[in-house]
């Protein structure tokens, strides 16, 4: 893999991105070797997984349910790196309060019998409970934690989920708003996928799962009307990210102090 490359390209790699260069609102720029968000990784080569360690993968942070992991595990071995399984989904909250029980987790976004709207899309709806959700949030704190636990460490965390756009996603954007990176910069990176992914394209890169509501996720692009429905939902809840991250995420002024320590330069 080239050096400070946006884009890794490996042999069966799906979204595999750095978060390297970033620059924050304050001068400093994210390290390189340091931060990576992708897509699935079960298909990887052996080459592949010897170019990742060289590169200095040290952390696997998976977003995926356990049902996806048990189909389709990621393909290190506990000697190799330290693996992490941080189900986003199932969520466990309701989205609203129905007369009548409601199913929950993916199933009842991507289920619904109303048609969906342009304000009010399944997208939409999963997007929001991403940072809403009790269960989500768990595995977003629980990814913060392995990024204060890397201090003093030269490798670096890779995080991903099934396509490395939505759950992962937000992941991103939680990890660069921590560490100060402006919002235009964000909302770029998150809009990337759609480019790698080939998802504004007739032949989209199709990532399969055995998740029937996942695979329908998978297939659809993100947008930035979609991570500011996040913004504003946020905002809605706590005010600003700033108290989102600390009442949320958990993280206090010298946890954050000490990510932008050790991944930024």
């Amino acid at each position: 893999m080239q050096e400070q490359q946006r884009v890794l390209n490996l042999t069966r790699s799906y979204n595999l991105r750095e978060l390297g260069g970033y620059p924050t609102v304050d001068g400093k720029t994210v390290k390189w070797h340091k931060l990576l968000r992708s897509g699935s990784l079960n298909a990887l080569t052996a080459t592949d997984i010897e170019d990742l360690l060289n590169y200095g993968v040290a952390y696997d942070v998976d977003f995926r349910s356990r049902h996806e992991i048990k189909v389709a595990p990621d393909p290190f071995d506990d000697s190799q790196l330290t693996y992490h399984r941080l189900s986003v989904f199932p969520f466990t909250d309701q989205a609203d309060a129905p007369k009548k029980p409601a199913k929950k987790g993916l199933f009842h976004l991507f289920g619904k019998k109303e048609p969906a709207t342009p304000e009010r899309s399944s997208m939409d709806r999963m997007h929001e409970q991403l940072v809403t959700d009790s269960h989500a949030q768990a595995a977003y704190r629980d990814l913060f934690t392995v990024l204060l636990n890397n201090h003093g460490n030269d490798g670096a965390v890779l995080y991903h989920c099934s396509a490395g756009k939505d759950r992962t996603g937000i992941g991103t954007m939680l990890i660069l708003s921590a560490l100060g990176v402006d919002w235009a910069t964000i909302s770029d990176d998150f809009v990337l996928s759609n480019e790698v992914l080939g998802l504004t394209t007739t032949a989209p890169t199709r990532i399969s799962s055995n998740d029937a509501q996942v695979a329908a996720m998978n297939g659809k692009s993100v947008s930035k009307a979609h991570l500011e429905l996040v913004r504003e939902t946020i905002e809605h809840h706590y005010g600003n990210m700033d108290n989102y991250l600390a009442q949320a995420m958990a993280l206090k002024s010298e946890e954050i102090a000490q990510l932008k320590k050790d991944y930024l330069e």
